[in-house]
């Protein structure tokens, strides 16, 4: 009896992975659609796509995904990004020198 149960319970997790997998592939879809509607249909789309990659940053959204919305490579947004980052520690270090 142990067996079998042992059986169905492997099988039962394989499934319940499985399910989340998939519910999380169609999560990050979703999210993707949204970050692109929002960067598509607002005054970002006017902007230079550094102002959106910080913008699609601050959602939470991977290079991968910023890089897919905004049609350019996850390499050029690690750029912008690494960019941002350093501008940001130049600015908080020159408030603290004043």
């Amino acid at each position: 009896m142990s067996g079998e149960h042992d059986a169905w319970t492997a099988e039962a997790v394989d499934r319940t992975a499985n399910t989340l997998n998939q519910l999380s592939a169609s999560t990050q879809q979703i999210a993707n659609c949204l970050g692109f509607l929002t960067v598509r249909f607002s005054d970002y789309r006017k902007k230079p796509k550094g102002e959106g990659i910080a913008f699609l940053n601050s959602l939470g959204f991977d290079r991968h995904a910023i890089a897919a919305i905004l049609d350019t490579t996850p390499g050029a947004v690690s750029v912008r990004l690494s960019q941002l980052k350093a501008s940001k520690k130049r600015k908080e270090s020159s408030a603290t020198e004043d």
